[in-house]
């Protein structure tokens, strides 16, 4: 009698629970991406083989990070989640670590944004190197 009463209890809590553990979670529309290209240069000379990330500037963790590498050209294409506003890192290691040229492009603290949109689809950085 007393484990009755004790499920009684116990299998409508765990119920809610697992109920709103599993809640869905809406992941970005396929249809909302947007297909971005642009040229990344240091110094005045093409950027090749750097790391470049959009990551959305709201840290939505469900439209996430796009990466890409750039062409000898310095050059990219990349497609990106969902329309919105986005920081860019910018990265080419050098000796199995970070480039320390660019320290001022990568991690949080970079200075590099760009407002993505159906319109607005092209993005050139001119960087300069950290002394």
């Amino acid at each position: 009698m007393r484990t009755n009463r004790c499920l009684m209890i116990v299998v409508p809590v765990l119920c809610c629970l697992i109920t709103l553990g599993c809640s869905e979670q809406k992941m970005a529309d396929p249809s909302e991406a947007v297909e971005i290209t642009g040229v990344v240069t240091l110094d005045g000379k093409p950027l090749r083989d750097a790391e470049v990330t959009f990551l959305p500037a709201d840290g939505d963790p469900l439209v996430g990070p796009a990466l890409t590498i750039t062409d000898s050209k310095g050059s990219y294409t990349m497609s990106v989640n969902a329309p919105r506003d986005y920081k860019i890192t910018v990265d080419r290691m050098t000796n199995g670590g970070p480039n320390p040229a660019l320290k001022e492009y990568q991690g949080e603290a970079t200075s590099l944004k760009a407002g993505v949109s159906k319109e607005n689809t092209s993005f050139d950085f001119d960087l300069t190197s950290s002394k």
